[in-house]
């Protein structure tokens, strides 16, 4: 019993490091919290490889994550990206958020829709 405790600690830990280096690629454009629960929407934008069967060479996506924390800790996190102009491969760095902001759902734009 004590094993398994111990394995699952060390399982929800890995997790939470591996989440931690995963979105420190990413930049908080939002932040919301209430007690202990934390709500963060994050942003990147980069070249993506999609599958073959769609492009044979990276595109421009910006992609928006939302994250919800229980004490500094992620406990989930969702995902959409939204396809970038091709004219934006020479200024990704440049991209700024309000840029694209309208082509996300309410729930991940700069403002809250709430």
């Amino acid at each position: 019993m004590l094993t398994s405790v111990l394995v699952l600690i060390a399982v929800l830990a890995l997790r939470e490091l591996y989440l931690e280096h995963w979105l420190g690629r990413s930049i908080c454009i939002r932040r919301q919290r209430k007690g202990w629960m934390a709500v963060e929407v994050r942003r990147r934008v980069g070249m993506e490889r999609l599958p073959s069967s769609v492009s044979d060479y990276p595109v421009p996506r910006e992609e928006r994550i939302l994250v919800n924390r229980l004490a500094g800790v992620v406990i989930w996190h969702r995902e959409v990206s939204v396809g970038l102009p091709l004219s934006a491969c020479d200024h990704l760095q440049d991209v700024t958020a309000q840029e694209f902001d309208r082509a996300f759902p309410a729930w991940l734009r700069l403002k809250s829709a709430g």
